[in-house]
């Protein structure tokens, strides 16, 4: 059975190079948070969380 996506719009596909030490520290958080949560939280997750994070303070100190 196929994972249901995560995402509902459209998307795009990124291949991202990390160190194995970012790496590993996010998984360490994904889990944290899985384990206080009901559904799955994932390293890629975190990630998307984090540059939509980044976006509004970007356009928050950019707005003309």
């Amino acid at each position: 059975m196929p994972r249901p996506p995560k995402i509902d719009e459209p998307s795009k596909t990124y291949n991202l190079l990390l160190k194995v030490e970012q790496y590993d520290k996010l998984a360490k958080i994904a889990t944290f948070l899985q384990e206080k949560s009901i559904e799955q939280v994932a390293v890629a997750d975190l990630m998307r969380e984090a540059i939509d994070i980044y976006i509004e303070a970007f356009e928050e100190e950019n707005e003309d």
